[in-house]
């Protein structure tokens, strides 16, 4: 049997403390540009102790230029722009619009759900930490917006079948194809220790990810695929379900959280929209 890459059980340590299957009240706010130093402070320690914060300013429809002034206020300098969407009309100055449209060059065309994701797994692990998205109209009915506590799932598959947790951080393990540019994927660990106790992570169940096993690991790496399949569901302790309203945003810990989306229906009036925006920094208080 090979050695596996995690040599002895872990302890289920709990990255994100604070994380809950109830929801995180939404930080409320004048401006997009967190002009409180507490509201700073209350966003930035959420984010590091519940994976994610909710900031809504009332009565607002945020914009690119919202965006912007709430990563200038959360320190998380300029979004970032994945090769992969450079060329697109649909991304300007790194900022994506998340909509339904009729147009097969759009990255965000569909209302059909969402599985779990991390946003930018074509990029290097670790390398895009934060996501934002802010909600500039929502549904008419449905898209709701769900987050999985992975890190801490992870946690307990490893203390519960390290043999299995080893196949989803070997150097292969997540192989993501690009789904616009031809012959483009990388692969990489889909779990890894960024420092002692503290994992990060790019693990996705999309249409455009596959898992490989070690070899002769193949049952391992199942039991791993099914063990993480259940703390995604509706009924898991590691799940969180909500309506990103309009007028709010999601500061998102992008490499310890995964996320997603139920279908939807739109108003043609009012399509929802969604702003967002990738970034390689941390919120600072």
């Amino acid at each position: 049997m090979p050695t596996p890459l995690i040599d002895t059980p872990a302890a289920a340590t709990t990255c994100l403390p604070d994380f809950s299957t109830v929801p995180a009240p939404p930080v409320e706010t004048s401006n997009w540009s967190l002009p409180d130093t507490g509201v700073r402070r209350r966003v930035a320690a959420e984010y590091c102790k519940r994976g994610y914060a909710i900031v809504h300013v009332p009565g607002s429809i945020p914009s690119h230029d919202d965006l912007a002034a709430l990563a200038d206020a959360l320190g998380l300098g300029q979004p970032f722009t994945p090769p992969l969407y450079a060329g697109s009309s649909h991304t300007l100055g790194g900022v994506s619009r998340l909509t339904a449209v009729r147009d097969a060059a759009h990255p965000f065309q569909d209302t059909a759900g969402q599985n779990v994701h991390c946003d930018g797994t074509l990029q290097q692990l670790g390398e895009i930490p934060t996501t934002v998205m802010m909600c500039a109209a929502e549904a008419a009915a449905g898209g709701l917006s769900y987050l999985v506590d992975l890190v801490d799932a992870y946690a307990e598959l490893r203390r519960l079948d390290p043999e299995a947790a080893a196949q989803l951080a070997h150097a292969e393990a997540l192989v993501r194809t690009s789904t616009f540019i031809d012959d483009q994927f990388v692969a990489a660990p889909a779990f890894a220790e960024e420092q002692p106790g503290m994992w990060i992570t790019r693990y996705s169940r999309t249409a455009t990810d596959t898992y490989r096993s070690s070899p002769g690991q193949q049952a391992a790496l199942d039991r791993a695929l099914a063990i993480m399949d259940a703390a995604a569901m509706p009924s898991s302790s590691y799940r969180v379900s909500f309506t990103l309203r309009s007028g709010q945003a999601l500061v998102l810990a992008n490499d310890r959280l995964g996320h997603g989306r139920t279908a939807y229906r739109d108003d043609p009036a009012r399509p929802r929209l969604l702003l967002r925006g990738l970034f390689t920094r941390r919120p600072l208080a």
